[in-house]
């Protein structure tokens, strides 16, 4: 079992806390996190240039009050654009990796929805490939993960799994027999599972292999009692 996957709590989106004006996916709740001493996590989208951007949402609207698509912006226009009226700005990844520079281990969850997978693989690994600092990739896609494997198998990579069938991917991807196969023969090295889901097959049988469940996304003391008893580390907001 990787232990620095295990080995403490990975902040969603960052420590981000609106009550303070602390923006997820934002430089200052990346920060936020490392100064209470935990890991984070973050998204990744693709910008027109082909570049890793922080961002969750394919479009910019809910965070920048910016009308339009990540994917149709260079990024150095999308630096610009401050995050709902904060201080902060929509970042890149490379940025994230300077600014965290090892001082906190780091999941990077990376969107297929914009339907470039090759492309948001090629540019997530670009960033990483020499950083010197405890990072992993995750993602809902197959294609993604298989990407990694098949590619860089050297990354730390995992599947993000739920089986709250929302219709937003293939319905073969909520299914235990089908997210077991792919831990199999992908041989990925964790799963980051939806905590309303937990317990089912899929996690059962990630324990019984020893493959580090990480759930998210914990955000009371019942879901920690969850977590404590069917995953071995969190992924959590305030």
């Amino acid at each position: 079992m990787s232990t620095w996957l295990t080995k403490q709590p990975f902040a969603h989106r960052g420590l981000h806390t609106p009550r303070d004006n602390i923006i997820e996916n934002s430089l200052s709740a990346f920060n936020l996190a490392i100064s209470n001493g935990y890991g984070f996590e973050l998204d990744v989208l693709l910008s027109k240039d082909s570049k890793a951007i922080v961002f969750h949402d394919v479009n910019l609207e809910r965070l920048t009050g910016q009308s339009g698509r990540v994917i149709d912006f260079y990024a150095k226009e999308l630096e610009k654009l401050n995050l709902n009226g904060t201080e902060d700005r929509v970042t890149t990844l490379k940025t994230v990796l300077d600014n965290c520079k090892g001082d906190a281990p780091i999941l990077i969850e990376i969107k297929g929805d914009q339907g470039e997978i090759e492309a948001i693989c090629k540019a997530v690994y670009y960033e990483i490939k020499e950083y010197h600092g405890d990072v992993a990739v995750m993602s809902f896609y197959p294609e993604i993960t298989k990407y990694f494997k098949n590619n860089h198998p050297e990354i730390r990579c995992g599947l993000v799994a739920t089986m709250n069938d929302d219709g937003e991917f293939p319905v073969e991807w909520y299914e235990n027999d089908f997210q077991i196969n792919i831990l199999n023969t992908q041989v990925l090295d964790f799963i980051a599972y939806d905590i309303k889901s937990l317990p089912n097959d899929t996690s059962r049988y990630c324990i019984r292999k020893n493959l580090p469940v990480l759930t998210w996304t914990v955000r009371s003391e019942e879901d920690k009692v969850h977590a404590n008893k069917h995953a071995n580390n969190i992924i959590f907001e305030l």
